[in-house]
């Protein structure tokens, strides 16, 4: 019932760069794919520890997310939300860099994510995080 601060979810992501983008899977839809073994070799991963959500923080991403149009209405801004819950979020990961040497967790990391892949991150949290609706009406 209650969450303690240091509580974390853990969160696997794979990926593979083709073209310009990358193909993105969250560790569950990674299981559940049609992809042969073959095919899923050519997959990296990421893996995350990110703090479990708790009422308080839930409040606080979303409050910090609101600013001000430019008529001064205060407006919901979904990209400075998700910027938060990521950089907020994140514990410690795997990253590298093209060195090898690994990526700190901070707004200029964060920033250059794939879009892709930062997108995955947060689907992979939420599949953790909170109840489908499958799984409701079990």
């Amino acid at each position: 019932m209650f969450i303690r601060d240091n509580d974390t979810i853990d969160v696997k992501v794979y990926y593979r760069k083709k073209g310009y983008r990358f193909v993105t899977y969250t560790s569950h839809e990674f299981e559940k794919s049609n992809l042969k073994d073959d095919e899923k070799k050519k997959f990296s991963e990421i893996n995350i520890k990110m703090r479990e959500l708790t009422w308080g923080l839930y409040n606080q991403l979303q409050e910090d997310a609101m600013t001000e149009d430019s008529t001064g209405k205060a407006q919901f801004n979904v990209k400075v939300y998700k910027e938060n819950r990521l950089l907020k979020l994140i514990q410690t990961w795997d990253a590298i860099d093209g060195d090898s040497n690994p990526v700190p967790i901070n707004n200029n990391s964060v920033s250059h994510l794939a879009p892709d892949i930062a997108e995955t991150i947060l689907r992979a949290y939420d599949e953790f995080s909170f109840i489908s609706e499958e799984e409701e009406g079990k």
